[in-house]
């Protein structure tokens, strides 16, 4: 089965379990995010980074400028936002009466997150921000994940030909 069908499967399947046992639409959400997150057959790359914002670029070059070791960069104050609310996709995948048709293309075009700063959170969708190559940063966990100074030299290169 590939990773489409594999992932109508699965939701399908807690959306009956949901509708069943009456469970609240956050433990149906929850269940599916972790069933799909720790499958160790299926490589789902969830919450991929697509960007960065104008100011978590400034704060990751200032620190770069400061560490001038080779080693990893400072990620404090850094977050991975949600373009897209998490509890919005929820709801139009289980607040139903039947489960969504191709369910996958809606949760994937949804899951898309930005590095930003902590305040920039909240108002992440009106913010314009950097595109990165989801592929640049590999799977993670939910976390701002590790910046090497080789990764942030990858980084800046490829933000340096996107501007040119």
């Amino acid at each position: 089965m590939d990773k489409v069908g594999y992932f109508q499967a699965v939701y399908e399947t807690q959306f009956a379990l949901g509708k069943k046992t009456g469970a609240c639409l956050s433990a149906q959400y929850l269940a599916l995010e972790a069933f799909l997150q720790r499958s160790s057959d299926w490589h789902y790359q969830w919450w991929p980074i697509i960007g960065i914002t104008p100011k978590a670029w400034l704060i990751l070059q200032t620190r770069a400028a400061a560490e001038n070791r080779n080693r990893m960069l400072p990620t404090r104050g850094l977050i991975r936002a949600h373009l897209y609310d998490r509890v919005a996709r929820g709801q139009k995948l289980f607040e139903r009466e039947t489960p969504l048709p191709e369910a996958w293309h809606f949760y994937a075009s949804r899951d898309a997150t930005i590095l930003a700063l902590i305040e920039e959170r909240e108002k992440i969708a009106c913010i314009p921000w950097l595109a990165l190559d989801p592929e640049f940063f590999g799977q993670q966990s939910n976390n701002v994940p590790t910046i090497t100074r080789k990764r942030f030299e990858a980084m800046e290169s490829a933000l340096n030909k996107k501007a040119a």
